[in-house]
């Protein structure tokens, strides 16, 4: 049942600009509420790359909400889906505890024992941490700004400043960014970032529903970050269509003359049938407007559906399995030779599952699990081969994909299982710019040199 509160708009256009009854508002962000997408919600409701704290057992996810509607990657929150509480599961949905330490993963896994670390390694890892930190400061400089002109300024002075620090005052001060744009140019010839990563997630800024719609998203600011995502990878993949998000990516891959870019395209689905709804058409939308459908590599519909479906598990399995075969025929029928997907848990998938999906696409984060960062690598390889890739050994025509992973720079610390929790003396998984610095040397080179496909 559709939640009463929730607004259906046509607002999308099928041009890369926005609709004019959105842009041409006058926007003061001092005084946007924290919706969560930009990652400094108190209590995220879902562990994701940026977000580290778990969903607690006795919280409901908000039936329906706008909030869970578009938000994930490099910065977003991931909300409910299906109205259901968001807790983990046994024993799909939950990773298995691990003794502390991870004692014994090194031994086992055989790719990890091959890796070699040459004396450069290190250095072009911590190039691509400077590379993370400058994608992240760009959103985090905007935000600053912010916080700290809320907290410097009295509520006088901010309502006095209306039409300052917005979407509509950038583009009005430094144009429709493209490549030849001074701050462009130097975020696009940063010697030290490099391009080794198969695909990283991505969320831009501020394209929560309906928010947006008060608050549109900055397209300059979407530009410059796929500026500097250009300079990490080849691929990104977007989690929704909400706010114009595929279409500003579209546009800034235009503008920056990115020819080698591909896009994974997002359907964001949950409870209420209106976001569904509203997201698949805006895809196909995108579709029928791009002139060339190469751009992307294919759409990946919902993002841990199951794992949000609580204990209506095989109820919304069948939900989505539903979804993925109407999507299927859409594309047969509209003549897109596009694959689908859909991203899940390592451990959700099933072979229901991949029988209607031409990608395994598998969320597998080691900090959840509770290994020691020292051996992340290892975990992660070892889950992925025992969990998912035997599921697709038989299947020559569906491929694997590991959807996310990573390690978090902050928050705290992880012992797997259902809660989290650490017995006394137990260290398990600990968030640091260390244990990220110390995963990705031990999973990048490694990753590369074995063809394995992932999104950082």
């Amino acid at each position: 049942m559709a939640n009463p509160n929730y607004q259906d708009s046509p607002y999308q256009d099928s041009s890369l600009s926005y609709n004019p009854a959105v842009s041409e508002a006058s926007i003061n962000p001092i005084n946007i509420l924290d919706d969560g997408d930009d990652g400094f919600m108190p209590e995220p409701q879902r562990k994701s790359v940026l977000h580290i704290t778990r969903t607690r057992s006795n919280e409901q996810v908000g039936h329906g909400t706008a909030g869970a509607a578009t938000a994930a990657g490099s910065a977003g929150i991931l909300g409910g889906l299906f109205g259901r509480r968001a807790k983990k599961q046994t024993a799909s949905g939950t990773y298995d505890p691990v003794t502390s330490g991870g004692q014994g993963l090194s031994e086992k896994s055989e790719w990890l024992a091959r890796q070699t670390r040459g004396a450069n390694k290190m250095r072009w890892t911590v190039g691509i941490v400077i590379g993370a930190v400058m994608l992240i400061a760009i959103t985090a400089g905007v935000i600053g700004g912010v916080l700290g002109s809320h907290a410097s300024k009295s509520s006088s002075a901010a309502s006095s400043n209306q039409s300052t620090n917005n979407a509509g005052s950038d583009t009005a001060a430094n144009g429709d960014l493209d490549k030849n744009s001074a701050e462009i140019q130097a975020l696009m010839n940063n010697k030290n970032l490099h391009k080794v990563f198969p695909g990283i997630d991505y969320t831009p800024w501020g394209t929560q529903y309906p928010l947006c719609l008060t608050y549109p998203p900055s397209q300059n600011n979407v530009t410059r970050d796929m500026a500097v995502l250009s300079q990490l990878t080849n691929t990104v993949r977007l989690y929704g269509t909400d706010c114009n998000t595929t279409e500003m990516v579209l546009h800034a891959i235009d503008r920056l003359e990115l020819t080698d870019m591909n896009v994974w395209l997002g359907v964001w689905i949950d409870t209420n049938q209106t976001t569904t709804t509203r997201q698949l058409n805006q895809m196909y939308k995108v579709l029928q407007d791009v002139k060339d459908l190469s751009v992307f590599k294919g759409a990946i519909v919902g993002n841990e559906a199951l794992y949000r479906a609580g204990l209506d598990k095989a109820q919304s399995e069948q939900q989505l399995i539903d979804i993925l075969t109407g999507v299927k025929s859409k594309f047969k029928s509209l003549g897109y030779n596009l694959p689908v997907a859909t991203s899940d848990l390592g451990d959700n998938w099933n072979a229901q599952l991949v029988d209607v999906v031409d990608y395994v696409m598998s969320n597998i984060h080691p900090f959840f699990a509770g290994v020691t960062a020292d051996v992340a690598a290892a975990w992660t390889w070892d889950f992925w081969q025992t969990h998912d890739v035997v599921l697709t050994e038989s299947l020559p025509n569906v491929k694997q994909i590991i959807s996310e992973t990573g390690w978090p720079s902050g928050g705290g610390q992880d012992c797997g299982g259902s809660t989290g929790d650490c017995a006394p003396g137990q260290n398990g998984s600990v968030a640091s710019v260390d244990g990220m610095n110390t995963f990705m040397d031990t999973w990048v080179c490694q990753a590369l040199a074995n063809g394995t496909d992932y999104f950082w």
